[in-house]
């Protein structure tokens, strides 16, 4: 019985050190490989056979725990030596700005299910790709049609289109095997031609690759997303070819996050681009917005079909957006400001009673903040810290749990008056609890009171944001800069000026603006000459420049001097409208020659300089040059004219533009006669409101 349960205990424990030794690999990074081997030392204990149970079973356990750590050490070294790269080495985890790496990945998906990357990566390729051509195909029917059936091709917007082309089947693309041949006339409309095509495509390319049928290679890190298209446009240079890479990745990531908002929007307002919620056309407002205009239960959204019958006003904030109804007799909301249009889609109380909330709050944060800087602390070591670490400090001090209990329990009893305001049982004004200490009697008073609470919490929740970014960047105290600036010495002071950029002494000094022509301002705030060629930057800057001269003296004259067999017109916005067609498109076309054999094809930042381009100076498009002085230094002060003038006529041009369509007239007078101010520089009376309802044909 004895050396029965000695054996027992020894096999036991043989069986616990393996498990403790799997136990312990499971927890280390499933990212690393797989350790080799340990040396083989069961040997050691299988060979002893002499003695005891009782011993066999304590070597069995200590030579079991001895290969456990042995492995453990030598995974451990591996798992150090051969780290590997982030998402197998995928492109998409580097920056295409600022050159760092992000490695996104907060589900740890790269780790978890590494076999299934090449499948990740094939996705969002796609998915990409499909959401840049979607987001396109939402705004180009806004301006252009293509010739089919009325109930599709001549729908009012994009979701309207989808519906009618989709047929409207009980379940999308389900086909009524009753009535397979549609009949009745009930059946699934044209977009379901798309859907089997793209169908088609995809069991032709991703589904081949990825269960590895016919003789389609199977799906790996390199050939995922590479169908082969367009190959003969990639650039040569490998690094050239894995930045377009990084560009359409990145491109297409945007373009997800783009159409999913675009056409969310779309969808709430029932309107087309740019996706406003207030139209002129009565008809298409009133039946877009019944969701939101039912029932009356919020105060605001049943005026909205009211208003539209009357038309509706621009913002006062922003004068190029329409006012929200629901902001009408809400206190400092007199100038409209809502372009997202959160007051029609949320009950305003609600938004009104979380911006005071939020507005009180900060500003007690912000006072807080600027004392406790200025020295002013509570009694006691545990609070005598900065106000950085204060936050941190009181966690594992055990205050900051009684504080949140004591906001909680006050956040019940404003949760509950809340809803008894939005049901009808109060009428409680929303952020009103009740305290009237310091409140005016009269109405106006109130009423300016309310205001001055609105505007200042705001101001705060923007200074308090400001104040706990810049005091954790600087580590410094409020006000956050250095008082003693005469301290600092002469020596480095030079240092800095030489570092940082004439212009903007502010910014470091650009890198890559040396040898150009004006680049001695040293003024790239944004910092677009580390990131692109500032070669085709500047040329891109000397075409626009150039073009904006000629389109400045054209605005002007257009007014009093036109070309013969060209109408008038008076307001040079519309020449372009009264042209006839085939000059515009005559224009379009030698501007598009002029364009293209200018560089012989080459138009963009990636081959633009490259090869015979590498030896022309951006701008150079030998025209012209017998003009040019001789002399070097003649001809860079010419060429320092000609950019200042080109950069002077595209604000210039920019200008001319805006004040045509704030004034809704010509250049001159400035002022028309009886003019009485903007009353909607963007509105469906201006040229881009034409454009936008159609009135233009287009």
């Amino acid at each position: 019985m004895s050396s029965r349960s000695s054996t027992s205990m020894a096999i036991g424990a043989m069986g616990a050190a393996v498990l403790g030794s799997s136990a312990l690999q499971a927890f280390l990074a499933p990212s690393a490989p797989s350790a080799p081997s340990a040396p083989v030392l069961r040997g050691s204990g299988s060979q002893q056979t002499s003695g005891p149970a009782g011993r066999q079973g304590g070597h069995a356990m200590t030579v079991g725990l001895a290969t456990a750590a042995v492995a453990l050490a030598r995974r451990r070294t591996v798992v150090r030596a051969e780290e590997k790269p982030f998402a197998g080495g995928l492109i998409g985890g580097e920056s295409a700005f600022s050159g760092q790496d992000f490695n996104f990945d907060p589900l740890g998906l790269a780790v978890k299910c590494e076999k299934y990357l090449p499948w990740f990566r094939e996705a969002e390729l796609k998915h990409g790709r499909i959401a840049m051509l979607a987001f396109v195909g939402l705004v180009v029917p806004e301006f252009v049609r293509i010739p089919g059936p009325e109930q599709c091709y001549g729908a009012k917007t994009v979701v309207e289109a989808h519906n009618a082309c989709a047929g409207d089947p009980y379940f999308p693309f389900v086909l009524d095997a009753t009535d397979f041949y549609n009949k009745e006339g009930h059946q699934v409309g044209p977009l379901f031609q798309v859907f089997a095509f793209c169908g088609l495509v995809e069991m032709l390319t991703t589904f081949a690759k990825t269960s590895n049928v016919s003789n389609k290679p199977g799906l790996t890190l390199e050939n995922a997303g590479d169908y082969r298209l367009g190959v003969n446009f990639l650039p040569k240079d490998e690094a050239k070819i894995k930045e377009m890479k990084l560009k359409e990745l990145k491109n297409g990531r945007l373009a997800m996050l783009a159409f999913g908002g675009a056409i969310t929007q779309a969808t709430l307002t029932g309107n087309g681009f740019p996706w406003l919620y207030a139209q002129k056309d009565e008809e298409r407002s009133v039946s877009s917005r019944s969701s939101f205009c039912n029932a009356g239960a919020v105060p605001g959204r049943g005026r909205v079909a009211r208003r539209a019958e009357k038309g509706y006003k621009m913002s006062a904030a922003v004068p190029f957006l329409p006012m929200s109804p629901a902001l009408e007799g809400i206190p400092g909301e007199e100038e409209g400001f809502d372009p997202m249009g959160f007051s029609l889609a949320i009950d305003i109380r609600w938004l009104r009673e979380a911006e005071l909330k939020h507005g009180r709050v900060a500003m007690l944060a912000t006072v807080g903040w600027i004392t406790t800087d200025l020295g002013l602390r509570v009694p006691g070591d545990a609070f005598q810290v900065s106000t950085i670490e204060a936050h941190d400090a009181m966690v594992k001090f055990g205050s900051m749990p009684q504080i949140l209990v004591w906001l909680g329990y006050l956040e019940l009893f404003g949760f509950l008056a809340i809803i008894n305001m939005q049901e009808g049982k109060t009428d409680r004004k929303p952020g009103d609890f009740g305290l009237r200490g310091f409140y005016p009697a009269d109405a106006k008073g109130q009423y300016d009171m309310q205001v001055k609470e609105l505007r200042n919490g705001r101001l705060a929740m923007l200074a308090f944001s400001g104040i706990a970014t810049v005091g954790v960047l600087t580590q410094e105290k409020w006000p956050f800069f250095d008082a003693v600036v005469n301290a600092v010495p002469r020596d480095a002071q030079q240092a800095r000026r030489a570092s940082s950029s004439r212009s903007m002494p502010f910014l470091p000094k650009p890198q890559n603006l040396g040898g150009l022509v004006g680049g001695e301002a040293e003024f790239d705030p944004l910092g677009f000459s580390d990131t692109f060629d500032v070669k085709w930057l500047r040329e891109s800057e000397l075409k626009h420049g150039r073009v904006c001269m000629l389109a400045t003296i054209g605005f002007v004259a257009e007014q009093y001097v036109q070309f013969p067999g060209f109408p008038a017109a008076e307001d040079a916005l519309q020449a372009i409208y009264v042209a006839p067609v085939n000059m515009t498109a005559l224009l379009l076309v030698a501007a598009g020659y002029i364009e293209s054999s200018s560089y012989g094809g080459k138009l963009t930042m990636l081959d633009m300089f490259e090869g015979e381009g590498a030896k022309r100076a951006p701008g150079d498009l030998n025209f012209g040059k017998r003009f040019l002085p001789s002399n070097k230094a003649d001809a860079d002060v010419l060429a320092t004219k000609e950019l200042n003038n080109g950069r002077l006529a595209m604000l210039a041009f920019s200008g001319m533009v805006h004040h045509n369509l704030v004034v809704k007239g010509p250049l001159f007078p400035l002022f028309p006669e009886g003019w009485e101010g903007p009353q909607g520089s963007w509105d469906l009376d201006s040229t881009a409101g034409a454009l936008n309802s159609g009135r233009l044909g287009l």
